[in-house]
């Protein structure tokens, strides 16, 4: 334990005795952890809005009337089940049907209201939940050729545009994160070694005098992994307070109601330990990089 203090120690005066270099290195580690924050913020919450969508879009199946037997009803639902891709079959009675097309006419739907009964003209139906929205032209069209089946709804051209949109969106910003992440392990790791390289002769000393690499090396060490924390609390701070204030001024939403915001906590507590987890490591693989090629160098 003493010898680990000592080390933080000497990473401590390590940094204060190179202040140029090291605030060089924390800079660094600030603006592009900032930018890895706020599109992973971007990122998650696009991935929400993917997933709200698709799990919003259902493909409403009419049964055809000549199978609304107890077992015709029962052998299609366990059909549309097993079909890949689907991820639950919801039976729907006519009352239920009825009720639906109530609500979605509000207040003037009460008029409705007289075809309850034996008199009513809708469909039993089963409501299909898929597994991913993308595939949901697939599925409908597996569905449709079922027999029982008399008419399948989904929403048509422009639900599979907006999926598939949404998807592509997602995978651009992923692309887009991991780019700017090695990105960012490049310039944090060239200013870090910057950093070390201007004490070269501080190596060759130690080294002259006897001290092993795994001597040296520990305190730079320590050094990269205080530069990542240093430099990770201000974007930290700013994504954290950034989003919990966008969250409440937007309301939770983006847009619309469907573009629902994921809940700050423990969102940001998510972000953050990622960010510093990046940080720390990004700082540790800089400085090791760094000091290992000056190691050999010297030797």
């Amino acid at each position: 334990m003493s010898r680990i203090l000592r080390h933080l120690k000497e990473a401590f005066i390590g940094l204060v005795r190179h202040m140029a270099m090291t605030l060089s290195s924390i800079s660094t580690i600030t603006i592009t952890l900032l930018f890895v924050g706020l599109f992973l913020v971007i990122t998650l919450n696009i991935e929400q809005f993917t997933y709200a969508v698709e799990g919003s879009v259902n493909i409403h199946v009419k049964i055809d009337p000549r199978y609304e037997d107890d077992a015709s009803v029962n052998t299609l639902g366990v059909s549309i089940r097993s079909l890949v891709g689907v991820k639950e079959a919801t039976f729907s009675s006519k009352d239920n049907e009825l009720d639906e097309m109530i609500a979605s006419f509000g207040e003037s739907g009460a008029i409705f209201e007289s075809y309850r009964g034996p008199d009513n003209p809708l469909r039993m139906a089963y409501l299909v939940e898929i597994e991913e929205g993308v595939d949901i032209e697939i599925v409908a069209g597996s569905i449709r050729s079922l027999e029982g089946v008399e008419a399948v709804a989904y929403g048509g051209v422009r639900v599979i545009e907006l999926l598939a949109l949404l998807e592509n969106i997602r995978q651009f910003v992923y692309i887009l994160v991991g780019g700017l992440g090695l990105i960012a392990i490049f310039l944090i790791a060239n200013t870090i070694k910057l950093s070390i390289a201007s004490r070269a002769l501080e190596i060759q000393i130690m080294r002259t005098v006897g001290a092993t690499n795994g001597f040296i090396r520990i305190p730079f060490l320590f050094e990269g992994i205080l530069i990542g924390l240093f430099g990770s609390i201000f974007p930290i701070a700013l994504i954290t307070f950034g989003y919990i204030w966008l969250f409440d001024t937007m309301g939770g939403q983006f847009v619309t109601p469907m573009f629902a915001l994921v809940q700050p906590f423990p969102f940001v507590y998510y972000v953050s330990s990622i960010m510093i987890l990046i940080a720390i490591g990004v700082g540790l693989f800089g400085s090791g990089l760094s000091v290992g090629k000056h190691l050999r160098w010297k030797r």
